[in-house]
């Protein structure tokens, strides 16, 4: 008898730790969840898919795309999340980018005023050539966000073992996911 396939806490231990982890719990609880649509998500898979478009738009174009793009919509709640999980640097890192570009209020949650305040802080659209913007925000005298991509980059396993070890804690969020058995 060929029995179907379960994941279970025990496969999610045997991956690499961090990221392969992560992924498993994603592919096999989160993704299945989400196809329903992010806002009937629970609090732990909402919390796995703003961390999936974190490190997505980190890995990719940076921290100005992050706020850039409908992941910014989520900025406020990544910041949190950050700190729920322990990870008080990446936090205040998130936090320094944020107010480069937003000032001391909340990144907007909302695309297009989210994308004015990041064009008005630049005086240009964010991806035009690199160097062009570098210039300009040199010139300007103000600082992209390269620095504090560089800073979350440089610790992103860690986060992401944390937020797995928060996972296991709360492995009720994750029901697609069996205890050893």
């Amino acid at each position: 008898m060929n029995l179907p396939f379960t994941p279970t806490w025990a496969k999610v231990a045997s991956q690499k730790e961090g990221f392969g982890q992560f992924h498993y719990i994603f592919d096999k609880d989160v993704e299945k969840e989400w196809k329903k649509g992010y806002y009937q998500l629970n609090m732990g898979r909402q919390m796995a898919v703003r961390f999936w478009w974190l490190t997505a738009e980190l890995n990719n174009g940076g921290l100005d795309q992050y706020f850039w793009n409908s992941s910014g919509d989520f900025a406020s709640d990544t910041i949190e999340d950050l700190r729920q999980i322990g990870q008080d640097p990446a936090a205040e890192i998130l936090v320094n980018a944020s107010r480069k570009l937003f000032g001391d209020s909340e990144p907007p949650r909302e695309t297009i005023p989210r994308r004015a305040a990041i064009e008005a802080y630049y005086g240009t659209h964010p991806f035009n050539d690199d160097d062009d913007r570098e210039r300009l925000a040199i010139l300007e005298g103000k600082a992209s966000l390269d620095q504090e991509t560089r800073q979350l980059d440089a610790i992103q396993k860690g986060i992401v073992i944390a937020l797995v070890t928060w996972m296991n804690a709360n492995r009720n969020e994750f029901t697609h996911i069996k205890d050893n058995g």
